[in-house]
């Protein structure tokens, strides 16, 4: 009974560990994250390994969502755009709860909502123990940010390696634009 009782014990240590460590190996270094974009599902909507991109989805693309085993939502977009939203399309975070996905709002409305403490939510959000997460904004904007910030801060990439998975969604640098070359950053 006692050695039953053991295996049982290490199973389950081992399934916590496979569980709490699977979302994090989507991001290893050595693997360093495509972006595949689903423009056939709905416009502005990408995959990296288990997350998904967009801005802001429709009824149908959190159904399709749904079908694609996504469990958590992360939605950056302000309150008062969350509230327009829902007086005019549908409530987001009802129809999470009744697809049985996991909701989480982070609202950033502007220059003031990035913030550590945000980043510190959004990190732990990802690193949570959730199979597939979806992640949006209006415009996939903040999104970009975002991840920048969470794979510079939590994944332990350059800047210009978390900047290069940013460009792949929506973000931009216009400096690099302007001087028509790449900027080289460099990191504490």
């Amino acid at each position: 009974m006692k050695s039953l009782s053991f295996l049982l014990m290490l199973l389950l240590i081992n399934l916590v560990f496979i569980t709490e460590t699977s979302f994090s190996k989507s991001f290893e270094k050595k693997d360093f994250p495509k972006i595949q974009k689903l423009g056939e599902i709905a416009p502005n909507l990408y995959q990296s390994g288990n997350l998904f991109f967009s801005g802001q989805p429709n009824l149908e693309t959190f159904e399709w969502l749904k079908t694609q085993e996504v469990d958590l939502i992360i939605n950056l977009r302000s309150e008062k755009e969350n509230d327009e939203f829902a007086k005019s399309a549908f409530n987001e975070k009802e129809r999470a709860a009744i697809l049985g996905m996991k909701y989480i709002s982070i609202p950033v409305s502007g220059n003031d909502s990035y913030t550590k403490e945000n980043l510190i939510k959004f990190g732990d959000a990802l690193n949570s123990r959730y199979n597939k997460v979806f992640i949006h904004c209006a415009s996939c904007g903040r999104v970009s940010n975002f991840m920048i910030a969470y794979l510079v801060q939590y994944q332990n990439y350059e800047m210009n390696e978390a900047i290069d998975f940013g460009k792949q969604l929506r973000f931009s640098f216009p400096l690099e634009n302007l001087l028509d070359k790449k900027i080289i950053w460099k990191t504490d």
